[in-house]
């Protein structure tokens, strides 16, 4: 299996399965944070920028409110660079 195909899968799993709502006054489920975020950001190029360049704004307009104090940034994948993030260290 590539490592693309394993990362999308994982990423897909994950979206499916994770409450991301941030909102009290709009709940975005996983799988429409999947098709409005990460679809949308494979298939349009003027969104992925938007996205890379100004995440909480372009969050914001599909509903998910970032809480004070918390950034998300993202960042992009090709074929000879990939990106994995890690949980915090939580010690030993």
């Amino acid at each position: 299996m590539k490592l693309t195909t394993a990362l999308n899968s994982f990423l897909n799993h994950f979206y499916n399965f994770t409450d991301l709502s941030a909102n009290p006054e709009r709940s975005i489920s996983a799988q429409e944070f999947y098709e409005s975020v990460i679809v949308r950001a494979v298939q349009s190029p003027e969104f992925r920028r938007r996205l890379v360049e100004d995440p909480a704004t372009v969050l914001a307009e599909i509903g998910v409110r970032l809480p004070d104090g918390v950034k998300v940034t993202f960042v992009e994948n090709t074929d000879r660079v990939v990106h994995i993030a890690i949980p915090p260290y939580v010690g030993e």
